[in-house]
């Protein structure tokens, strides 16, 4: 209960100071950035901006789904799309246990064991870390010399690449850490390669909505390409480390403000990492509504797993 009062009181005072800082950068500002999100162009791009996050989630589906295979798992492609969609929406309640609880439940409903759901939930966790730090290098000018251990992250990712082997020790770290049975069984290099190229070309693919957004408050297409797609996936990481609050609100749009000032001022920059929270959050819920619709006649019962979801405090 104190636990859980001090979470709570944590995550209140830290989206108050984000807010805060946002509404200081803004202030003064709101009517002209305003009238940047007006017109056909506006909508068009933003649209645009839409579609490219929701052909994002699209690969990072598949980067998960190469990871189970990886791990010994075959699914189908319209089943593990339903569990990986569903418990993509466990990140927006606090906590670390929420997303790995929803993938063992629906997994369950599956018929896949509770331990291979875990593991290929660390596996992808390892993998997006991974990938989004070596993303994260295109924008390490924008966040000056401190960002120059995201460097380091590159002959990791190279020998990862050499030998997936190197991965999978990682993972077992990770599971030790988090006190849960370490992966065993089967695991393929080459779905785990491909796990690591569809992650990168995730992080590329969802950073476009972000630039699309920039350009259109006016940043140089060419200069803003690199740092939106970097500044994307270290300012989502860094979200995702943001334990107490839902899907990182506040960290998230801090890491893209101090980014996206190197080809914005400061205002436009503030209104682009809040147009891009808007954007993310529609993609998702759109993308997850979509995907149910396209496979409701899988024999999945998510009635059943979201009533175990229920009764634990998730949803």
């Amino acid at each position: 209960m104190i636990r859980q009062l001090v979470r709570t009181a944590a995550a209140v005072m830290f989206l108050t100071a984000a807010a805060a800082g946002m509404g200081a950068v803004l202030w003064g500002h709101g009517a002209d950035v305003l009238a940047m999100f007006t017109g056909p162009r506006a909508v068009a791009l933003f649209t645009s901006a839409l579609l490219v996050k929701a052909a994002g989630q699209v690969v990072g589906w598949a980067s998960w789904q190469a990871g189970l295979t990886g791990l010994g798992t075959p699914l189908a492609a319209r089943r593990s799309a339903r569990i990986y969609f569903l418990a993509l929406l466990g990140k927006y309640i606090p906590g670390p246990v929420w997303g790995v609880l929803a993938y063992v439940r629906l997994g369950d409903a599956a018929g896949i064991p509770a331990g291979r759901m875990v593991s290929a939930y660390l596996l992808n966790t390892v993998v997006v870390l991974l990938t989004a730090a070596v993303v994260g290098v295109l924008c390490v000018q924008g966040l000056g010399a401190g960002g120059l251990w995201l460097l380091a992250v590159w002959p990791l990712a190279l020998a990862i690449l050499w030998r997936p082997g190197v991965l999978l020790g990682l993972v077992r770290g990770a599971a030790r850490l988090l006190r849960r049975e370490p992966p065993t069984g089967g695991f393929s290099d080459r779905d785990v390669r491909r796990a690591f190229g569809l992650e990168m070309l995730c992080w590329a693919v969802s950073g476009l909505h972000l630039w699309l957004i920039a350009v259109l408050l006016g940043a140089p297409a060419g200069r803003a390409l690199p740092v939106c797609v970097g500044a994307f996936a270290l300012a989502t990481v860094a979200g995702a480390l943001t334990l107490v609050v839902p899907d990182g609100v506040g960290t998230r749009e801090l890491v893209l403000l101090g980014a996206l000032s190197t080809v914005l001022p400061w205002a436009e920059a503030g209104a682009a990492a809040l147009a891009s929270r808007v954007c993310c959050t529609l993609a998702e819920l759109l993308g997850t509504g979509g995907v149910l619709l396209l496979t409701d006649q899988q024999k999945v019962d998510e009635t059943k797993v979201l009533g175990h979801l229920k009764h634990e405090g998730v949803v």
